[in-house]
């Protein structure tokens, strides 16, 4: 280099600093979801046998790996909060470069499809992957809240995966009423869309910040149910009822006195009957807490028959469901039931267990049609 591009590239570089330019690093969407899978994955894998031991190891060994899961849990929930804050970011640019180019009574359709569709395709493959590792965990009481957790992480998934393709949809068809009238009107429609996703994500995003406080007490609990000096006998028995690993063998083992007074009664009734919600912590999972629940079942045989009336939340409102349903029992406790809705016209496929508390927990796994979103509820017995 000569001395004068020398000079001029001095002075270059002193222009750009006195205008107050400056290299930005731009963080990498699909980094910072590798970092939070990698996260959840480790924290799965870290300690499988934690809560079938929490009263059976020895105590000062429990605390130590309950302060290792908790550790791992809190970098989950802080990556998933970074994950989650790239994503809203994004979807805030496009939404301000959506809103730009309808000054010009025209928008990127191409772009802002792509973008939703690359999203949508993260979201079904974080879905297959989430599947996979709840299939790998073992069955049990004692695997409960593990298993709660990633349900919950489980509908979030789908019902996002559903929301998103809702608003793909209806960008397909701005996109065409575009072509047709480059109308002003479709782009206030859109960011109406994309406005909805946000929140979607938003709300998201909320649901992980209050999630980390409760895993954080979660552990927290749990370590004082393995210190001797912090639990008396009573607590212990009241504990041991609530966490993972509550029933038979896991009573067995904390010396709770069994409930099985009421753990018979609830079995012996049966599937059969009319079951109803009524809100309580920890009573469902999918988009929103319902607002109504009526199950009516009648046995003929080993199969049953009934309905599912419902006022279920989805990201457009409440939505009034009538199913009708029909399937095997598979035990005395469990079943297997399809339905069917006339309005809309849909199909899919519920799954319903009788708890030894006498509850119902009942789960939409499949659902042809948005409309009627999946999720779980737990039923009371009327």
């Amino acid at each position: 280099m000569t001395r004068v591009s020398k000079r001029l590239a001095l002075w270059f570089a002193c222009v750009a600093v006195c205008a107050g330019q400056s290299v930005r690093l731009v963080p990498d969407i699909a980094v910072a979801e590798a970092e939070y899978r990698d996260s959840e994955e480790a924290w799965l894998r870290n300690d499988p046998n934690l809560e079938k031991e929490l009263l059976s190891a020895d105590p000062e060994q429990m605390k130590g790996r309950i302060r290792r899961a908790a550790s791992l849990r809190d970098t989950v929930m802080v990556k998933k909060e970074a994950y989650l804050n790239l994503l809203i970011e994004r979807l805030q640019t496009t939404l301000g470069t959506m809103q730009r180019a309808s000054s010009l009574s025209e928008l990127p359709v191409g772009a802002l499809k792509s973008d939703l569709e690359a999203q949508q395709a993260r979201i079904l493959g974080d879905q297959e992957r989430l599947e996979a590792l709840m299939a790998d965990l073992p069955q049990g009481d004692e695997y409960f809240l593990v298993h709660r957790a990633l349900e919950a992480e489980h509908t979030d998934l789908v019902n996002l995966q559903n929301n998103i393709a809702l608003r793909i949809r209806s960008l397909e068809n701005a996109g065409k009423a575009q072509d047709a009238a480059k109308s002003a009107l479709a782009a206030d429609t859109l960011a109406q869309k994309l406005q909805s996703i946000l929140k979607v994500w938003e709300q998201e995003r909320a649901g992980t910040i209050r999630q980390r406080t409760s895993w954080t007490q979660l552990y927290r609990t749990m370590e004082q149910t393995v210190d001797p000096k912090a639990r008396t006998s009573s607590e212990r028995a009241a504990l041991s009822a609530a966490a993972p690993g509550s029933g038979p063998a896991g009573r067995a083992k904390s010396g709770a006195p069994p409930r099985a007074a009421a753990g018979a009664a609830g079995i012996s009734s049966g599937l059969a009957g009319v079951w109803v919600y009524q809100s309580q912590p920890g009573a469902w999972s999918g988009y929103g807490e319902p607002e109504m629940i009526t199950l009516e079942l009648n046995e003929d045989g080993s199969t049953l028959r009934g309905t599912y009336t419902a006022r279920l939340p989805v990201p457009s409102g409440l939505h009034s469901i009538r199913l009708e349903l029909e399937g095997a029992r598979e035990s005395a406790t469990a079943a297997r039931l399809q339905w069917k809705s006339q309005v809309p016209a849909a199909a899919g496929e519920i799954e319903i267990r009788l708890g030894s508390d006498g509850r119902l927990f009942l789960e939409r796994t499949r659902s042809d049609d948005s409309y009627i979103p999946k999720g779980m509820e737990v039923l009371l017995r009327q």
